[in-house]
This record gives C-alpha cells, structure tokens and sequence, in this order.
C-alpha cells in the first residue's frame, strides 16, 4: 500500500490540495447561509475530474517526448498570447481570455508550462555554461512576458522572472551576475512606475498604506486583513467565517481564498496548508536531486519554481506582505485554466518520478 501512495504521491497530494480547495469554494460561494453562483462550484468539479484526466494522460507519457515538441508548444502559446491580443475577451479591463466555440480559457496560464518545457528543453542542449545559449534563454523570456503585460497583467509577467533565474543559476551562471542584474532591476523601480497601469500603481500605494483609499483599492486587502486575524489559532470553523458570509470580502473566491481558509481554519489551518505546499516543493527538489538527465533536472526545479511562486506570492499579498498581483493560489482558487496547468506540472514530475523511481 505504501508503494502505490509513494508511487502516486504528487497525483495522492494534488488530490488533497483539490479536495480542499473544493471546501473553501463551497464556502466562499456562500452568502447569508446560501450558496450564491452554484455553477461555479459545478464548473470547477469539472475542471477537476478533467484536471485528473489531464494528469494520467501526462504522467503517463515519458518526460523525453517533450525534448520533440518543446519548441513548436512553445511557439503555439506565443500565437495564442498574440490572438488573446486582437480577438480576445475584455473582463474588468484586461484581456486575458479567449473564448473558442464556448471554450473560454486563458492562454497566460498555458503561456507559463511552455515556457516553463520550453527553456529546460533549450538550456539542457549544451553540456556547459555558455552567453550564447543565456541570451536565447533571456529572449525566451521577455517575448511571453512583453505579451502578458500588453493585457495587462503584471502579476503572470512576473512568474518567468522565476524560473528564469532558476534555470540560468542550474545552467552555470555566477550567482554574481544574478544578484548584479537583480540589483540593477531594483535601480529602475523609478523609471518603470511610468508605464504601469493606474490601478496598479493604486496597488502599490495601497499596499504602503491601505488606508490611502480604504473603501477603494485598499478594501480588499483591509478586509483580507480583518478576516485573516479574526481566525485566531483554531478558526471559526467551516462555513461560518462572518466576512465571507456577510460578503465583506471581494474575490474571495479566486485571488482571496486563503483568506477564507484562514478566517475559518485559523492559524493551524493555514500553516497546514502552507505545510502541504512546502511538501509538494520539498517533493520536487528531492526528485530534482535524483533525476537521471539535465532535461528533467531542469523540468523538475522550473515546475518546483512554479508552484512556489505561485503559493508564495498568493499567501503574502493576501496577508497583506505583498502588493496585490492578482495571482491565484493553485488547486485552491476558483479558475479552470489555472487547475488544468496546475495537474499538467504535476504530472510532468509524475513522469519524471516514474523513471526516477524504478526499482524502488
């Protein structure tokens, strides 16, 4: 029985995460003991059973096919991201979705796993460091990141930052020219506040000071605050948090569903949670670590750097640590796209995990 749980671990972990994000929807979704908007809870029960099928589809399939279809994968999410551009869905003022014959998704999402596939194809070719083969790894980067910001949204820009780094720091280069570059991006903060968007400049003015608009932009996050604090250490217990059902808490079933989680699980709750994503990334480095080629090294950390990001940035801003990007939390947050990439990475490691695994 232990080997079939070890075997099947991100798949029996991925599960977990779903199930629970499926109790926090429920509730989320509720409003003065009603749920309100059932067909988004139908919606992602769907998403999930098709999120599943997506991840034995994957997992099932050897990592090195990947080598093969890397580029063209790739070269598909940037057309997608440029189609998004000219015909895509306009939705509180970003165009992020498409809609194809009733099938309306998000090709940022979908962005984010050919990249990450793609530059792990690219920067596993040399057997060594080499400028060359980082300039193509960095023009990898900024094509779908330039894309992503003309919708805009700067919070999924940000996510290749990342990975970037990560692959560049596995295939050689001094943590030096890391830190340098890093540094100098810090320097321009001045010069890139003009191109950002008002509400996004709103965002970080909030963010030092949520009481510059409090019934404003800085609502949400004031709101994410109280129903975060008033958890205490034990949680008010499911279905009874008073700022999710007296609907004082917005978005709190997308970007904010931790502070959901948090306001009804309470600190242990929440630490639990945190603990499974420290398990998860925990998980991915240790296969990392044991991998048999650099294709799925790389894979392996690019995937790890996904989720981290992810949960790192989604628990810090709705805590208030962090700027709102708007980034969900996976497996948990309402969003179809979102789940199916999620389940799509970890089946990716599922794959690798089945060749590491052998003989175990």
């Amino acid at each position: 029985m232990f080997k079939f749980i070890y075997k099947y671990r991100f798949f029996f972990l991925g599960i977990v995460f779903s199930f629970i994000g499926m109790l926090m929807l429920y509730s989320a979704l509720q409003y003065k003991g009603k749920v309100i908007y059932q067909s988004l809870l139908y919606k992602q029960l769907i998403w999930t059973l098709i999120s599943w099928c997506v991840f034995w589809i994957v997992s099932n399939i050897d990592y090195h096919y990947w080598k093969g279809v890397a580029i063209p994968f790739y070269l598909f999410s940037i057309v997608l991201l440029v189609l998004v551009l000219i015909i895509g869905d306009v939705r509180y003022g970003a165009q992020r979705w498409l809609n194809i014959g009733g099938f309306i998704f998000q090709p940022s999402e979908f962005a984010k796993i050919s990249f990450v596939i793609g530059i792990s194809y690219i920067l596993s070719i040399p057997r060594r460091f080499s400028w060359t083969w980082t300039l193509i790894a960095i023009l990898m980067t900024l094509f779908p990141m330039m894309l992503i910001l003309k919708e805009p949204d700067l919070g999924t820009a940000l996510v290749f930052l990342p990975i970037l780094t990560a692959t560049l720091f596995i295939f050689g280069l001094n943590l030096r020219w890391i830190i340098s570059t890093a540094l100098v991006g810090l320097s321009m903060l001045p010069f890139i506040w003009h191109f950002l968007k008002d509400y996004q400049k709103k965002r970080l003015l909030v963010f030092l000071n949520p009481d510059l608009d409090p019934l404003g932009a800085g609502y949400t996050i004031t709101q994410s605050r109280i129903a975060i604090g008033s958890g205490g250490i034990w949680g008010k217990g499911w279905l009874s948090g008073t700022q999710n059902r007296l609907n004082f808490l917005p978005e709190r079933h997308t970007d904010f569903i931790f502070s959901v989680l948090a306001e009804e699980w309470g600190f242990i709750g929440a630490v639990g949670v945190i603990f499974l994503f420290l398990l998860l990334i925990l998980m991915g480095l240790d296969l990392a670590s044991r991998a048999k080629d650099r294709f799925a090294v790389f894979l392996a950390v690019n995937i790890v750097v996904y989720f981290f990001f992810h949960s790192f940035v989604n628990i810090s801003m709705t805590s208030g640590f962090m700027p709102v990007v708007g980034l969900p939390l996976p497996f948990i947050s309402y969003g179809g796209t979102s789940l199916v990439i999620s389940y799509f990475g970890l089946g990716l490691l599922q794959s690798i995990a089945n060749s590491v695994d052998k003989g175990f």
